[in-house]
């Protein structure tokens, strides 16, 4: 298993880093990591105001009773939150029964479908469900952002690929775009965290979850925009400590 996560996470991270050239020169870096210190790794780069969304006070009127697929705690083709508009455009399968297949869910561990309860770390902790659409579209606009913006992005993606399925992660802010692809299979319940940073500040943005088949699904929870350092201050650092590195070695030379 910890094989298979290295060998996912290194072609993932080479597919990323290729669509999305370098953070110097253009284009996002779109990135989809296993380590389950990822989110910490990520969000101790942000710097300025965040802005997060982790779907708890999305909940309703809950159903419950019957399996898990058949309960739910929320439920709407289209839900406003902090961080944008998530809206299915493509519903997903029938065959199982599910008359609800046009509309995402929120949902809990007591209703959510297995695999991705992995989300829900205390009671109460609710996450957005795919509810195995073809096609889910997340807008984020300057509205979401208070007028501000941002340049960089994370989030939780629980149990993708696990049927058949391929996931396509697309990304475009209206001058670039990249995406990568969630390879099938994966194991039931695995847990990525997917992050995204920039070289511009981007006032508005289009995620899109495309499915390559309607009988699997996948979570997400946790989302996360923030601010980096601009990448031309990183660059600056990096070449004065490198600078640095250097004048030490001609000192320790000339002694």
């Amino acid at each position: 298993m910890k094989l298979l996560m290295r060998c996912l996470f290194s072609s993932l991270l080479i597919s990323g880093l290729v669509a999305g050239t370098s953070l110097v020169h253009a284009g996002p870096v779109l990135m989809i990591n296993l380590d389950p210190n990822a989110e910490a790794t990520f969000l101790s780069q942000l710097s300025g105001t965040l802005i997060t969304e982790n779907f708890d006070s999305l909940g309703g009127a809950s159903v419950n009773g019957g399996s898990q697929q058949n309960s739910w705690e929320n439920k709407s083709p289209s839900f406003s939150t902090n961080v944008g508009t998530f809206t299915l455009t493509s519903a997903g399968q029938t065959a199982d029964g599910n008359v609800f297949n046009n509309e995402l869910m929120i949902e809990s561990a007591a209703t959510g479908e297995h695999g991705r309860e992995i989300l829900s770390n205390y009671n109460g902790d609710l996450w957005l469900d795919s509810n195995d659409a073809k096609t889910v579209v997340w807008n984020i606009t300057s509205a979401a952002l208070g007028g501000g913006f941002f340049n960089a992005l994370g989030f939780y993606l629980a149990d993708p690929a696990d049927v058949s399925a391929i996931l396509t992660l697309a990304y475009d802010d209206g001058s670039s775009s990249t995406a990568i692809k969630i390879t099938s299979k994966l194991p039931n319940a695995t847990l990525a965290y997917v992050s995204l940073i920039s070289d511009r500040n981007i006032v508005g943005a289009t995620f899109t979850f495309l499915n390559s088949t309607g009988n699997d699904g996948w979570g997400i929870d946790d989302v996360t925009l923030g601010k980096v350092p601009e990448p031309g201050t990183i660059l600056l650092l990096a070449l004065g400590l490198i600078g640095l590195g250097i004048a030490r070695r001609r000192v320790i030379n000339q002694h």
